[in-house]
């Protein structure tokens, strides 16, 4: 299973308290003290990140409300805001399930699809079930890569949000 970033940085803040701040000299003042920022950071990230983006979600439908409610009362023609408001966003609900318990459902589906297509590959239906994992594998792949791109392992891999895009594997 890949680690969520989650995991991933509560692993990084456990090895840098275990490993790294007690290697630090104690006299070593300024190596303290930006141990101590960074520890703070590894903090704030752990505390923030599943939320940034339902936060961007929210704060998207607040502002596009605002500004069509105050280009109402402007009553002014202004391309380039209905420019903005023209622009796709995200729909209202995007923002009500937390990403923890997305990753949870998403964990939940995998293995709903992996048991039904097991007893589908002893079937009739395997060439077909076959080529249903098939494509859904490619898809799930090329997102991993691009997800880990910047750690170097994977060669070429595209970025991210080209592969984020439910239409790239259709």
């Amino acid at each position: 299973m890949v680690p969520t970033v989650t995991q991933q940085l509560q692993s990084m803040r456990r090895r840098f308290c275990d490993t790294i701040l007690p290697a630090l000299p104690a006299d070593a003042e300024f190596a303290q003290e930006q141990a101590k920022l960074m520890l703070a950071t590894f903090d704030w990230l752990l505390d923030t990140h599943e939320h940034e983006y339902r936060y961007q979600v929210v704060e998207n439908h607040e502002y596009r409300s605002l500004l069509t409610a105050l280009s109402a009362l402007s009553g002014s023609d202004r391309p380039e805001i209905d420019s903005s408001l023209a622009e796709a966003g995200p729909a209202p609900d995007e923002a009500s399930v937390p990403l923890a318990e997305l990753a949870g459902q998403n964990r939940r589906l995998k293995q709903h699809a992996m048991s039904v297509a097991s007893a589908l590959l002893d079937g009739p239906e395997a060439s077909a079930a076959r080529t249903l994992l098939a494509k859904t594998a490619r898809a799930q792949g090329d997102r991993e890569l691009a997800f880990y791109r910047s750690t170097g392992f994977p060669q070429d891999a595209a970025a991210l949000g080209s592969n984020l895009d439910p239409a790239h594997h259709d």
